[in-house]
């Protein structure tokens, strides 16, 4: 028991779990690939987004839960660092707040490109979308802790940033034709589902730190919630949905990164499984048990991303937990870790190596370089293209990661 609580206890205060950084880093990969193989035609059917109004879902549908899922791994760790550090409970919601609305800020601005009306606007497009992520990473690039000269520069860039992102929101003018609009939030963008999620997981974490069971019934009370959401027993609620759909945002984003907080807290001091094997066996429980309640939650709303539907959240949480699992067993019991190293950079500098591609394409733009446009976008070819696309932007996450240039929230 002694040394179980001693091998916990590190794991909170330091050493890391090899699995849950490659497990983040095969992550960030799948979605750099599946948002570039989105542009290629002639693929097969399971490399695209299940149609929108049918029911069931394609591996693609899973990447974005997978992030989720993997978001929830990693407050256990987090948060629990930060009270072994001697943090209250208020200086750690103060953090959680301003990286949720880092998160919203981010995925607003993101949401927007979509929108951009390359008529009506004072730069293109492109111009845009490369001077706003610079100036997103001059903002959350985590500076080397300095005194003097060298802290009076880092401030001064994230100042620029800062003043980069006010000034691209002013230039910014979206819609069609005559119909010129402003930045708006739309659906919050990817980034914003995720802020929302983490906020919602994190105020619950806080409740329950100690009490995995009571994170379950978080679980059980969000999928109630998109429920009673959907069924109109909580129409009172509507002003809130104006702007956070409950039901998908907080209901059913956040079951997902709730699902990944439990399985994260099998590994702390106060978890029931204190040993590898039972470690895996709680997990491999969790995961039927998730596979059931989805199974029979499928005929009230089917299987849906875009409708983020109780049985696509539970299904998804459900592949997630076997996945990790295989990779806690692969990679932390049986010491199988060579293979990941293609992976790792994505996991080190995830929000980095998620905006690359779209610095690197606005880039090319600007140069007049469309040959990506134009060549290797069909068929197999196009696929062989993006994946070798994907596995050069987490190369680069890593080069950049080591010239220091690394997003943190």
């Amino acid at each position: 028991m002694i040394e179980d609580k001693a091998d916990t206890r590190k794991l909170l205060l330091g050493k890391r779990i090899a699995s849950i950084d490659v497990f983040r880093g095969l992550t960030i990969l799948s979605m750099i690939f599946v948002n570039d193989v989105a542009g290629i035609s002639g693929v097969p059917w399971w490399l695209k987004h299940f149609p929108a109004d049918a029911d069931g879902m394609t591996f693609v549908d899973i990447v974005f839960p997978a992030f989720l899922f993997i978001v929830g791994m990693a407050i256990p760790f987090a948060l629990g660092r930060r009270f072994e550090k001697g943090e209250s409970a208020l200086q750690i919601s103060r953090h959680i707040l301003i990286r949720t609305f880092a998160l919203l800020v981010i995925g607003v601005f993101m949401v927007n490109i979509s929108s951009f009306n390359a008529d009506a606007a004072v730069v293109s497009k492109h111009l845009w979308i490369f001077l706003m992520f610079m100036s997103v990473i001059l903002v959350w690039n985590q500076y080397p802790r300095s005194e003097g000269k060298k802290r009076s520069l880092f401030i001064a860039l994230r100042m620029v940033g800062i003043g980069g992102l006010v000034v691209m929101a002013v230039l910014y003018r979206g819609g069609s034709g005559e119909n010129v609009i402003w930045m708006r939030t739309s659906w919050w963008g990817i980034l914003g589902l995720i802020g929302w999620a983490y906020l919602t997981s994190c105020a619950a974490y806080l409740l329950f730190r100690k009490q995995i069971a009571g994170m379950i019934g978080v679980l059980a009370l969000l999928i109630a919630l998109y429920i009673g959401n959907e069924s109109g027993a909580l129409k009172f609620l509507d002003f809130i949905n104006k702007y956070v759909w409950l039901a998908g945002h907080i209901g059913g984003h956040a079951s997902l990164t709730v699902a990944g907080v439990i399985v994260g807290m099998l590994f702390l001091e106060h978890s029931p499984a204190r040993t590898p094997g039972k470690r895996i066996a709680w997990m491999l429980l969790f995961a039927l048990g998730l596979f059931v309640a989805g199974y029979l939650l499928r005929p009230l709303y089917g299987i849906n991303k875009v409708k983020a539907t109780p049985s696509w959240c539970l299904y998804c949480s459900a592949i997630c937990c076997i996945f990790y699992t295989f990779l806690y067993w692969l990679m932390d019991l049986k010491s199988v870790t060579r293979w990941s190293n293609f992976a790792k950079p994505a996991g080190a500098n995830p929000l980095l190596a998620y905006i690359l591609p779209a610095i690197v394409y606005a880039l090319l733009a600007i140069l007049g370089i469309q040959f990506l446009k134009t060549h290797l976008n069909t068929g197999l070819v196009g696929i062989i293209r993006s994946l070798v696309f994907s596995l050069a932007i987490v190369a680069l996450a890593g080069l950049f990661y080591r010239w220091r240039v690394r997003l943190r929230l």
